[in-house]
Order: structure tokens, then C-alpha cells, then sequence
């Protein structure tokens, strides 16, 4: 499970997975192709800016992929 949204605080679009194994090669691979990086320090995969359309783009590629995913 993921949660996809924008994060104030952060300025960044964040997909923050509920536990390692969720995050399996086909997930990952989407991610980064999107540009998102990891950050350890909220274990989360984050990109700049407050991108409303990327959150939601990126809540349906997980989806498609077989995802649950919780959007806010």
C-alpha cells in the first residue's frame, strides 16, 4: 500500500510505501522514471514541488501496477 500526496512542510509530491516489501521492481522502476528519490529520513520517495497532477498521476500508474493507494 502507498500513500501518494503534496507535502507543504516538504514542497514535494510524496509516495511514502507502507513497509519495504510493497515497494516490489516495477513500483520502484515507475518511481524513478518520474524523477522521485528516496529519503531515508521520512522513508519516503519525494519530488519538488507542490504538483497536484503528478500526485494523481503517479496514485493511478501505482494503481494499474496492483497498488492499494490512499490519496489526501
Amino acid at each position: 500500500m502507498y500513500l501518494v500526496t503534496t507535502d507543504t512542510q516538504l514542497d514535494a509530491v510524496v509516495i511514502a510505501p507502507d513497509c519495504p516489501e510493497a515497494v516490489d521492481d516495477k513500483a520502484r522502476t515507475t518511481i524513478d522514471n518520474a524523477g522521485f528519490t528516496w529519503d531515508p529520513d521520512i522513508e519516503a520517495y519525494t519530488k519538488p514541488g507542490q504538483d497536484h497532477a503528478e500526485a494523481i498521476r503517479m496514485a493511478g500508474l501505482l494503481f494499474t501496477l496492483g497498488h492499494t493507494v490512499w490519496t489526501r
